[in-house]
């Protein structure tokens, strides 16, 4: 297991929970987080889950097809 591919992955759903919390507060500027639902925070947690596990999965196979082929283009 490689730490840059975790650090990645970690990064990818870490923007995708950020963004999403922006967009719910952008819509409705009075709302505060005690206000937000179990349902909204299974599906924040869920959604940046699976932001990470595809990403994950995506560099993962880019080092397996880079040492594979010996391309070195970078996603090592």
């Amino acid at each position: 297991m490689n730490v840059n591919t975790l650090v990645g992955a970690l990064i990818a759903a870490l923007i995708l929970f950020t963004s999403t919390v922006v967009t719910l507060f952008t819509n409705n500027p009075d709302l505060t987080f005690a206000q937000l639902s179990t349902a909204t925070w299974v599906s924040l947690l869920g959604g940046a889950a699976v932001a990470f596990f595809k990403d994950y999965q995506a560099l993962t196979t880019r080092r397996l097809v880079n040492k594979v082929t010996g391309s070195g283009d970078g996603g090592i």
